[in-house]
């Protein structure tokens, strides 16, 4: 594994420098020096974004784990429109370098297929990405042989819109700690399903563990040694069957406490994502009566909306509604286009 196909054309450590695209270049020249090692950078949606240092060794058996389970086969082609600057996008160009796949360089934009004419067997985006893509008047997004989705969490109405393309689409579950997804799910075709199915090599458990109707609710726990040494204790509240497939719920850091009932922003919000015609996020602020309490945040000019609390209770339960309404000009994101929810509470809790 001392080369790379890029376009077409084959690339080893002696002609890196002939690569045009900056950033595909600085990563392959690292990825090829003698250093065990390469620096990864968290996204920081929850936090501060922070340096990870990965064994290349590890990123060549996560490449290796997601090429046996899509079934890619050498010189299959792969489009790189991800950020190499995180996790994602690195390793499509580690997956492209194990699998003998021919590397595409696309566009890293919000519609990467608009320019895109060229065949394609592989790819991953974001949700933002495939909404655009899939609604390009060309057609494209549906000739892409197999898709893998990640980066957030896809809207269940959207997703539903996908069910019936013919190519593979899946949504992925993972971290810069897992170095990218550790499971999948697909969501279009006879097998999808709203459960994600770990990978081969990968073990998961739950932390404070509560049955509910047959199904174990906790946090999500990841043994995965091929990946990383440390088994990794999430902040993910996950719904588990018996068979280790597992849904997710939220993350406990978005869990509210209001009034002893615990809440998760994420099922709110998905609740809403119909009814409000602006990006929003729900987020809680300290309250002396209920210990936190739910706020709506709307990114649109007040004078604009006619988004009211009694609306809301139209379509949440009773302790779901929110108790204030805020507006702003612009929701806090983090670079790759999340809800950056640390730096959202501190804004609205700003006196």
């Amino acid at each position: 594994m001392t080369d790379i196909i890029i376009d077409g054309k084959r690339y080893t450590r002696e002609n890196l420098n002939e690569i045009e695209n900056e950033s595909v270049r600085d990563f392959l020249i690292e990825w090829f020096s003698d250093s065990p090692t390469v620096n990864l950078h968290t996204s920081g949606s929850t936090g501060k974004p922070k340096l990870i240092v990965a064994e290349k060794s590890r990123m060549i058996a996560s490449a290796r784990m997601t090429l046996d389970y899509l079934k890619l086969k050498k010189e299959d082609t792969a489009l790189l429109c991800l950020s190499v600057n995180y996790i994602a996008g690195k390793m499509m160009i580690v997956r492209a370098i194990v699998g003998g796949l021919n590397l595409l360089i696309g566009d890293v934009s919000s519609n990467p297929l608009q320019n895109e004419d060229r065949h394609v067997d592989f790819a991953a985006m974001v949700p933002l990405q495939v909404y655009n893509s899939y609604r390009d008047k060309s057609g494209r997004f549906s000739k892409i042989g197999k898709v893998i989705i990640g980066g957030g969490a896809i809207d269940k109405n959207e997703e539903s819109t996908y069910s019936s393309l013919p190519n593979e689409i899946y949504a992925t579950y993972g971290m810069t700690e897992t170095l990218s997804h550790i499971a999948m799910r697909r969501i279009n075709g006879e097998s999808r399903s709203t459960y994600f199915t770990p990978m081969n090599g990968v073990e998961l458990s739950l932390k404070d563990g509560e049955e509910n109707e047959g199904k174990c609710v906790g946090t999500l726990v990841i043994k995965a040694p091929m990946l990383c040494a440390e088994t990794l204790y999430t902040n993910d509240n996950v719904e588990m069957g018996p068979d280790g497939t597992f849904r997710i719920l939220g993350r406990k850091d978005n869990v509210v406490c209001s009034g002893g009932i615990k809440l998760q922003i994420e099922e709110i919000e998905a609740k809403l994502a119909d009814y409000i015609p602006y990006d929003f996020a729900i987020s809680s602020v300290q309250d002396e009566k209920l210990g936190e309490k739910l706020v709506l945040v709307v990114e649109c000019v007040e004078s604009d909306s006619s988004i009211t609390i009694s609306d809301l209770s139209q379509h949440l339960e009773k302790y779901e509604v929110p108790k204030q309404i805020f507006f702003t000009s612009c929701l806090p994101r983090t670079e790759s286009g999340k809800i950056a929810r640390a730096n959202l509470k501190q804004m609205i809790c700003k006196p």
